[in-house]
């Protein structure tokens, strides 16, 4: 299904399907992915700030006239960090939990902190904890948050959003990736950016997926879908992200969703692609690199594969799986488990 006219990204988002991202989530942590997306609870993601940076690049590179619909500009002049940023963020999961329809806050401001002091992980006592917080950006990062988050908004610094400005700088300059990113439409090609599907089916379940980058060469007939992905360490991609993160479903998810929009658009005869991961160097913003999925990559995220003797369950399987535990509410345990009565072979 086309659906008309680009939702906007918070409209995209709270469409109630599933996606590559809620797939990944189920397949390392299924009861995360029950609190998020079942139970609508906000859990904090451990990737949250290389997302964000991912994010702004594909915006400011992308759709640049877009960035204030999504993005805050924070009067606090940097972002807090490891365990402050850990204590923020809790405390303001607790302030949401603690927030009546009417918008009155349930509990007080130091049971939340006690609350918060405890999730985080400090060592120090909480009142070393608050006195740092107190009076500091740390403060009004969590002040702003509260604002903006329920405006589906991201609250970024002023260096954030330059050291994303680097990164777009380069994907724009850098030979392997310039005229990938740079491509506009002409007589040969059609650009999409963002491109979003709604209600595709892939082994009888229904997904939506919102591509960063989609080329489609009609003079030979092709259609090319790009993901743009930041990371500390460009060369190690394949570890962190393609395995760690499960970016092997996510390849496989906008293969299923490239097909069935070039079907909806008239375009059933154009061959579909493997993705490519452009992935940029959100550190030292220089040197992108291209990974392109194999057919054997491909085949490998619809069965499953093991690499160094662990395993990586296919989308097949997880679909199954993921259904099993709509369908039986079962969170805590896996099919597998559930249905051996809690008896696991070993070897």
């Amino acid at each position: 299904m086309i659906n008309g006219p680009a939702k906007t990204e918070a409209q995209y988002r709270a469409i109630y399907l599933d996606s590559s991202s809620s797939l990944k989530e189920f397949s390392t942590d299924r009861r995360k992915y029950h609190k998020k997306y079942i139970l609508n609870e906000v859990v904090e993601d451990e990737d949250s700030k290389a997302a964000t940076m991912g994010r702004m690049v594909e915006t400011l590179s992308m759709e640049p006239h877009l960035f204030d619909e999504r993005f805050y500009l924070s009067t606090f002049m940097t972002t807090p960090t490891n365990l402050m940023l850990e204590f923020v963020e809790a405390l303001y999961r607790h302030t949401v939990a603690a927030t009546a329809d009417d918008g009155t806050i349930t509990r007080s401001f130091e049971d939340m902190c006690n609350d918060a002091y405890a999730d985080s992980g400090f060592k120090i006592k909480l009142d070393a904890v608050l006195t740092k917080f107190i009076g500091s950006d740390a403060e009004v990062y969590y002040k702003e948050i509260r604002e903006v988050r329920a405006k589906h908004l991201t609250v970024v610094s002023a260096q954030e959003i330059a050291n994303a400005e680097k990164v777009v700088i380069e994907l724009k300059t850098n030979l392997v990736t310039a005229d990938i990113v740079n491509l506009v439409d002409d007589v040969q090609y059609s650009v999409h950016n963002q491109l979003q599907v709604e209600n595709y089916e892939v082994f009888g379940h229904m997904f939506k997926s919102m591509m960063d980058l989609v080329h489609v060469d009609h003079a030979n007939k092709k259609v090319q879908v790009y993901d743009l992905k930041c990371t500390w360490s460009v060369e190690n991609f394949y570890n962190e992200y393609y395995l760690y993160r499960r970016a092997y479903i996510q390849g496989f998810l906008y293969h299923k969703a490239a097909e069935f929009w070039a079907s909806e658009m008239g375009y059933g005869d154009y061959k579909i692609l493997h993705p490519k991961f452009i992935v940029c160097d959100s550190t030292n913003y220089m040197n992108p690199l291209i990974y392109a999925m194999s057919d054997i990559n491909m085949v490998d995220a619809r069965a499953g594969f093991e690499h160094k003797g662990r395993e990586y369950p296919g989308v097949a399987q997880l679909i199954e799986d993921l259904q099993w535990a709509l369908e039986n509410d079962k969170w805590n345990i896996s099919q597998e488990n559930y249905l051996s009565n809690g008896i696991v072979k070993l070897g």
